[in-house]
């Protein structure tokens, strides 16, 4: 295999263990990283590095030439500001200059990665799916709406022929990797704490290289134009945590907090970003969120990717090491 991959958002948690599974395949790899950017986790890695910004469309016309193949991870992910604007460059801009660079250097797939929150979640019995549509009241989320709109805009270009390409659909993401923007937020709710607060709903968690291992099948086997749930178990809060301080070998007391306390706090995060001009980390989107069971079905993936399932205590294990 010598044909080569270029991948954005290189260095964070799933970028850079999709980075490990292409080279475990014999893909030569390009990533694109920003100037300065904190490039410990891909430390030893024998990539091409190509420093450039992918809010420029002259880097990224650079980065993807000679490239047979792009896998588009990178994206603004943190909650505040909420402001749909405060993504728009990064996670709609972006893709639509990577996806019409992609066009002019006779790209032959492009796997893009955006996020389970754009299907309706569902419960444990009967979990959302790829045909659950997006949840309006997500529109709240800058995060969430934003690449809502870049995975439509993808998929109405592919449909029109305009080039070949997947999405995948990862879940809530358990793992690690040095530098990068981790999962170990939620873990720092319940370990090393005797007290540990918990929000009534719950969410699919996903191992982050059985994540990877869907995203680089998806290069290789996806169906042109389809969306693919990266999902592994469902999980309510509870759950979780209490999985969490056994593997941890903890004993920690558990305490709920209620969904109105929780939708409160929310509205005062509401009040603050947008009256005070003070964005903080919960709003009502988020707090809707966190009493949500946001649970999900990896059924196509698994049938149509061979997406590998590894038990939520497994990867908890893995992550916490």
């Amino acid at each position: 295999m010598n044909k080569k991959v270029l991948v954005t958002g290189a260095n964070g948690l799933l970028g850079s263990h999709v980075v490990r599974e292409l080279l475990k395949r014999d893909y030569q790899v390009r990533v694109l990283v920003r100037p300065g950017s904190d490039l410990r986790a891909l430390t030893n890695l024998k990539v091409d590095f190509f420093n450039g910004q992918i809010t420029q469309k002259e880097d990224i016309e650079k980065a993807v030439k000679g490239c047979s193949y792009i896998v588009h991870s990178a994206a603004r992910t943190s909650p505040k500001p909420s402001a749909l604007e405060a993504y728009k460059k990064v996670n709609i801009d972006s893709t639509q200059f990577i996806f019409e660079a992609g066009k002019r250097h006779g790209i032959e797939r492009l796997v893009f990665v955006s996020t389970a929150n754009c299907f309706g979640n569902g419960t444990k019995a009967n979990p959302g799916s790829e045909k659950h549509p997006f949840l309006p009241w997500l529109k709240d989320s800058g995060y969430a709406y934003s690449k809502y709109l870049a995975q439509q805009w993808v998929l109405k270009e592919t449909k029109a022929g305009s080039m070949d390409a997947v999405v995948v659909n990862p879940t809530f993401i358990i793992g690690s990797t040095p530098g990068s923007r981790s999962s170990g937020q939620i873990f720092s709710h319940i370990l090393n704490k005797k007290i540990a607060f918990y929000p009534p709903g719950g969410k699919n968690f996903v191992e982050a290289e059985a994540a990877a291992t869907g995203v680089v099948n998806a290069l290789e086997k996806g169906i042109t134009g389809e969306c693919y749930l990266l999902a592994g178990e469902n999980l309510s809060y509870r759950e979780f945590f209490h999985l969490t301080a056994h593997v941890a070998g903890q004993r920690s007391i558990l305490i709920p907090i209620p969904a109105f306390l929780l939708m409160m706090l929310g509205h005062w995060g509401d009040f603050s970003e947008k009256v005070l001009r003070r964005p903080i980390q919960l709003t009502s989107a988020n707090a809707r969120m966190l009493c949500l069971g946001n649970y999900f079905t990896p059924k196509k993936a698994i049938e149509e990717l061979e997406l590998p399932m590894v038990p939520a205590k497994k990867a908890i294990e893995k992550a916490i090491q």
